[in-house]
């Protein structure tokens, strides 16, 4: 075999490998999560003041409403409890996401069975938390969007 093809043939493959790597979407970091509580994220927020602003949520139609429940304790931690509804079989995924009054960002992921429930560190001030509903047609769906006062004792 001829040595000018065998070197044409690798300088080709090697601009090929190249290209192909150029063209992909960059990945995005996966922040670590804490070792407080499996599940959990943890992100430092922006440093606007608009992470505190709730804003309107999301309906995702007739028969596919569903409702997360969330509550602050004493102690400051925020729990999110899926209690199902009309659109139960539809969910495929349920995120919790709060912005704490100190300016981080946490995350956690609700099971998608009755009763499911994740609890995220919050602050002993107001803190905003968000629910966001993939339903099984890749839709996401905010359906909560609201301040958790701090509950005094």
């Amino acid at each position: 075999m001829n040595p000018r093809i065998v070197l044409s043939f690798f300088v080709l493959l090697c601009i090929a490998i190249a290209i192909a790597g150029c063209t992909g979407a960059p990945a995005e970091p996966v922040p670590a999560a804490t070792a407080a509580e499996p599940g959990v994220v943890s992100s430092p927020a922006a440093a606007s003041g608009s992470a505190l602003n709730p804003t309107e949520n999301e309906s995702p139609g007739e028969g596919r409403n569903v409702n997360v429940n969330i509550e602050k304790d004493h102690l400051g931690m925020i729990h999110a409890t899926f209690q199902g509804g009309p659109g139960l079989i539809h969910v495929r995924k349920i995120v919790v996401t709060v912005n704490r009054s100190d300016g981080e960002v946490r995350t956690a992921e609700v099971g998608i069975t009755l009763d499911d429930s994740a609890t995220i560190e919050g602050t002993k001030a107001t803190d905003r938390a968000m629910v966001h509903v993939t339903f099984s047609d890749g839709k996401t769906y905010k359906i909560y969007d609201e301040l958790v006062p701090f509950k005094v004792r």
